[in-house]
């Protein structure tokens, strides 16, 4: 594995198109505990002369399989995984594994660079390219080579997401293996009735690895206690692959959703909440989450209600922002569907 790796394999190319290729940097030993080293994915040369790279940080255990992935930054605003793998980074280092631990702190270089969700180069998401073009925008040329030289590879897959700069966000999907999801203790589970294309987890999911995308924390709040549940948890999941020693930790009680609604604004202006709904919090009928008001008249534009008799907060806005239309403001689950696992 580590001799293919050495020489990954290269993308084709022409005088447009980025290539591909991994380079391996020389392994840290740090005696019977895992041995660290970084990858890059170089894909190419920006015009700004800079090398387009995007590491990985890999742990290794005294056994080759399984291959965990766990990455984060997909999205240029959401920075709390980020957080959370430089915490697991440092635990890994002290620990004798199993396996490997293959880390992407940030899958988007170039829009992390700039918080923004999308690549300010093309204005694509790039979690809705894989598995990616060789030939193609340069989002999607990123795309192939995370695809090929990194998701290709792994045994099982975990995706960290936010809420981005402003909303605060917390739940799990429950895709194509439950007690892996089950394993982070999320409150909130969600499995989708048509799960999104184009993302990292639908490449996975393609090659039946068992794979999570976990959503955690975001919003100019403090992240301590989400960066810290996120670590602990991850370890938990990392138990159930056969990756850390130690007796898997069962779930408590939670609550499967089958249905979210996303509310989003149709007017501009500045978001003001009611008062803070902390995702999990339960509420009955119509109630009044917030107002989008015009910053130059003060008139009130909009007011947004709970769109269900039996409401749970899955993301939310807790303080003042400026929201666009079509901005994510809440996402309301609806209890009256939903499972208690």
């Amino acid at each position: 594995m580590l001799a293919d790796l050495q020489h990954g394999p290269h993308i084709a190319a022409d005088s447009v198109v980025l290539k591909a290729v991994l380079l391996v940097q020389p392994v840290k030993r740090n005696n019977m505990n895992a041995k660290q080293k970084t990858q890059q994915i170089k894909l190419g040369t920006l015009a700004s002369g800079f090398d387009l790279t995007i590491p990985i940080l890999i742990a290794e255990g005294i056994t080759p399989n399984p291959i965990v992935g766990i990455s984060a930054a997909v999205h240029g605003d959401e920075i709390v995984g980020v957080q959370i793998l430089r915490e697991l980074w440092s635990l890994l280092a002290r620990e004798q594994i199993q396996g490997s631990v293959w880390l992407m702190p940030v899958v988007n270089p170039l829009a992390f660079e700039y918080l923004t969700r999308n690549t300010p180069l093309d204005m694509l998401d790039i979690n809705r390219t894989f598995p990616g073009n060789a030939s193609g925008w340069i989002s999607e040329q990123m795309a192939h080579a995370i695809s090929e030289q990194y998701l290709s590879r792994l045994d099982y897959y975990i995706d960290i997401h936010a809420g981005g700069t402003f909303p605060l966000v917390d739940y799990c999907f429950l895709l194509n293996n439950g007690d892996f999801a089950r394993a982070f203790h999320s409150k909130l589970l969600y499995t989708p009735a048509q799960p999104y294309q184009g993302t990292t987890a639908s490449v996975t999911l393609k090659r039946n690895v068992p794979t999570v995308v976990i959503e955690i924390g975001g919003g100019y709040e403090q992240q301590e206690e989400q960066v810290k549940r996120g670590v602990s948890k991850i370890c938990n999941m990392l138990r159930y692959a056969g990756v850390l020693g130690g007796a898997v930790e069962a779930p408590p009680s939670q609550t499967l959703l089958r249905e979210i609604s996303i509310m989003r604004p149709k007017n501009g202006g500045l978001c003001y909440p009611v008062r803070p709904f902390p995702p999990g919090e339960h509420l009955m009928g119509r109630v009044k989450l917030a107002e989008v008001v015009s910053p130059y008249s003060f008139e009130s534009l909009e007011t947004m209600e709970t769109p269900f008799e039996k409401n749970v907060v899955v993301l939310s806005r807790n303080y003042v922002t400026r929201v666009n239309p079509g901005d994510y403001t809440f996402m309301i689950g609806n209890l009256a569907t939903a499972e208690t696992l």
